[in-house]
């Protein structure tokens, strides 16, 4: 089992939870309360969960700590608490591997404020895309001058794809 410490909105103090995968066979332990049921990917980001005897399809996205679920009719935004990026002062910024700006998931790029050779600073958006409904901005995790752009309003991208790159 690894253990996962989250910031849910119903609750002031963080939870800690329990999970493990075997398989395709879940098992999560919070407090005195265990869930468990079989879970199937279709895709990325996406499934369904056979809980109870109830078969329920989901979506997720994750930005850096914020993770939004989508399940059986609801949204759920939980974040994952990690008190290392907390320490450092974590900004919520896209991040940044060999200068590049890569998409967190497949999706539709909405807008890209950007040009080649901006100037930008930390936190300033750089890409706005939209997957499973949900907006999400790209921003810089640092400041420094647009490299190249490899993306347009409209575009569709997967997951991982190079949208920016950044020189520090």
């Amino acid at each position: 089992m690894s253990k996962v410490t989250l910031t849910l909105p119903d609750r002031a103090e963080p939870a800690v939870l329990d999970c493990k995968l075997s398989g395709n066979q879940f098992s999560i332990s919070m407090a005195d309360t265990v869930y468990e049921g079989t879970l199937v990917l279709t895709g990325p980001g996406e499934g369904w969960l056979n809980y109870g005897g109830r078969i329920l399809p989901f979506y997720m996205s994750q930005k850096q700590d914020n993770l939004h679920i989508w399940l059986d009719g609801k949204t759920y935004a939980i974040t994952l608490v990690n008190p290392a990026s907390r320490r450092a002062g974590g900004t919520g910024a896209a991040t940044l591997s060999d200068g590049e700006i890569k998409a967190p998931m497949p999706g539709t790029v909405l807008k890209v404020p950007v040009k080649v050779g901006d100037s930008v600073e930390a936190n300033q958006p750089l890409v706005i895309m939209e997957s499973m409904k949900m907006e999400m901005t790209l921003s810089a995790p640092q400041a420094g001058v647009i490299q190249s752009v490899s993306c347009t309003e409209g575009h569709l991208v997967e997951m991982g794809a190079v949208l920016v790159r950044l020189e520090a």
